[in-house]
C-alpha cells in the first residue's frame, strides 16, 4: 500500500464516518450534534417540487428544515441509508430509503439519493434526489 493510498482510504473513513454520524444524529434526534456536524453556512438542496424542495442555506436553515419535516410526522421519519460511498476527496454519496407517515394517514416509502460534500471533518453541501418525485411532493403537501 502507497502512502497516497493510505491517505485516501483514512480520507475516505473519515467522510464516512461524518455522514453517518449526520443519520446517527437525526435518528436518535440530537440536533446540538447534528449541527455540530454542519458547516455554519451548510447548504441542502432538497431537488423536488414540494414543501420542502430548493436550496436550504446555513446550519440553521439545515436544522429548521430536518425539525420540520420530524414534526411534520410526528417522529416517524426514517432516513435509513442503504449504501455509502466515498471518494477520498470529500465526496461521499448515500443510497437511502426514506419512509414516514403523516397524522392524516399519508405515508411514503421511496428510494433517494444523497451526495454530501463534507470539507474538514464537517459537512458542506447535501444534494437530495427523490426516487418518486410525485409521491414525495404528495406526502408533503
Amino acid at each position: 500500500m502507497t502512502a497516497s493510498a493510505g491517505t485516501a482510504s483514512t480520507a475516505t473513513n473519515t467522510d464516512v464516518d461524518v455522514v453517518r454520524a449526520v443519520f446517527g444524529t437525526f435518528a436518535s434526534g440530537d440536533l446540538a450534534a447534528l449541527s455540530d456536524l454542519l458547516h455554519a453556512d451548510a447548504t441542502w438542496h432538497h431537488h423536488n417540487d414540494d414543501r420542502h424542495g430548493g436550496i436550504h442555506r446555513g446550519a440553521e436553515a439545515v436544522i429548521a428544515y430536518l425539525t420540520e419535516s420530524a414534526l411534520l410526522t410526528a417522529g416517524t421519519l426514517r432516513a435509513e441509508p442503504r449504501s455509502v460511498m466515498a471518494d477520498g476527496e470529500g465526496h461521499v454519496a448515500v443510497a437511502l430509503r426514506f419512509s414516514a407517515s403523516r397524522p392524516d394517514g399519508r405515508t411514503v416509502d421511496c428510494p433517494q439519493v444523497l451526495l454530501v460534500t463534507v470539507e474538514s471533518g464537517r459537512v458542506r453541501a447535501i444534494e437530495q434526489f427523490v426516487g418518486d418525485p410525485a409521491a414525495v411532493a404528495a406526502f408533503w403537501a
